[in-house]
């Protein structure tokens, strides 16, 4: 009867609350409308300057070529233009008006004329130039080489000795820029309940209403396992909402139910025991708006969602590879819902990354809790 009063009063509060909690619920599924306008609404287009130093046909069809090429989806395309030298192919790398540059040879149609009658030559060397700090370079570069190995090949009729067979570890399907950032997107709704979950912490210590929980027979693990509880509902329901705004802006994923619903819960259950210690150390809820913002960036950007990390070992168990940001709950659950909701796995295949978040889960409880209640509930 004392949890279901708690429980009630947690919920009610939530709700009173409306604006912090209205911030959470939609933060998420605005950034999934975001980046799909951000995705979806442009064409990627990669630029290749062509210098064209051939004498003969064979230069002038490589471009003709390399102009035709059909994207591979509605989303990308190149775009050729022949710059009269190479200084000035090379000036428009600089200002990022060619994402590469292609240099044809002089002896290109000689070369290929050549391979095509005697069935031997010696290669015609195309060169490339590129800026390593232009994210476009690295694709531009393989598209054109491909291209031009197929149009060669198809000019002499030399077949490649080697067959590629690429295959999938997940479902034969494309996925564009967008769906790859909803596991992503699905894990910024998980950070969002560090406000939620310290925020009715906090305000008790803020308004003085804690001085009358501790003289009540109120136990620490009834306040906290109704907060727990209520905020749990909160998370599961942005992840809903989110997953939700995702479907429709036309995300489709062979996800199992069960297993995206039991890494929602367990990553709630995670960020509560996170906020549970944040708010150990803060007084106010002008300290949650401003220091709290400290460590919701630190799960942001160190928990691999926002942008891959490089993996900094720290040790091994059970032959595992442990790294660095594993101690944040957040890296797993990220990891989960892209097995779930990208190749498809159920709860046997993510049973290791559940039983890691369980694991920090417990560890972050106990560690909040031990604080929480040796700063604010002893009595003095």
């Amino acid at each position: 009867m004392r949890w279901r009063a708690l429980l009630r009063k947690a919920l009610l509060e939530s709700v009173r609350d409306w604006k912090i909690l209205i911030l959470a619920v939609t933060f998420a599924p605005f950034f999934v409308v975001l980046m799909y306008g951000y995705f979806e609404a442009g064409q990627t287009v990669y630029r290749i300057a062509v210098v064209n130093h051939d004498a003969g046909p064979r230069g002038a069809a490589l471009m003709a070529a390399l102009r035709l090429r059909p994207p591979a989806s509605g989303k990308e395309s190149l775009e050729l233009r022949e710059a009269p030298d190479s200084a000035s192919a090379r000036a428009w790398l600089e200002t990022r008006r060619a994402d590469l540059v292609v240099e044809i040879p002089p002896d290109f149609s000689t070369a290929l004329d050549t391979a095509r009658a005697a069935g031997a030559a010696a290669p015609a060397t195309v060169r490339s130039y590129g800026d390593p700090s232009n994210p476009k370079y690295v694709l531009a570069a393989a598209l054109a080489d491909y291209l031009t190995y197929e149009y060669a090949a198809l000019v002499t009729g030399q077949r490649s000795p080697v067959a590629l067979d690429p295959r999938t570890i997940g479902p034969a399907r494309r996925l564009d820029d967008f769906a790859l950032y909803v596991p992503a997107l699905l894990g910024l709704a998980v950070m969002m309940l560090l406000f939620t979950a310290a925020a009715p912490l906090i305000r008790e210590k803020d308004m003085g209403t804690l001085v009358r929980l501790r003289l009540s027979p109120m136990t620490t693990f009834e306040w906290l396992s109704a907060v727990s509880v209520v905020q749990v509902l909160v998370g599961v329901v942005t992840i809903a909402l989110a997953y939700a705004t995702a479907l429709a802006c036309g995300y489709r994923s062979p996800a199992s139910l069960p297993a995206l619903l039991a890494v929602s819960v367990l990553a709630c259950l995670s960020l509560v025991g996170i906020s549970v210690l944040v708010a150990a150390y803060l007084r106010t809820i002008f300290d949650l708006a401003t220091i709290g913002c400290f460590p919701f960036f630190v799960l942001m950007f160190f928990s691999g969602g926002m942008f891959p990390l490089p993996e900094v070992t720290a040790g091994t168990a059970f032959g595992v590879a442990l790294h660095a940001n594993d101690i944040l709950p957040t890296t797993h659950a990220i990891r989960a819902f892209a097995k779930v909701l990208t190749l498809g796995q159920g709860l046997p295949e993510v049973a290791g990354d559940l039983a890691a978040i369980a694991v920090l889960t417990a560890l972050y409880y106990a560690l909040g809790t031990w604080r929480f209640a040796r700063r604010h509930l002893r009595a003095r």
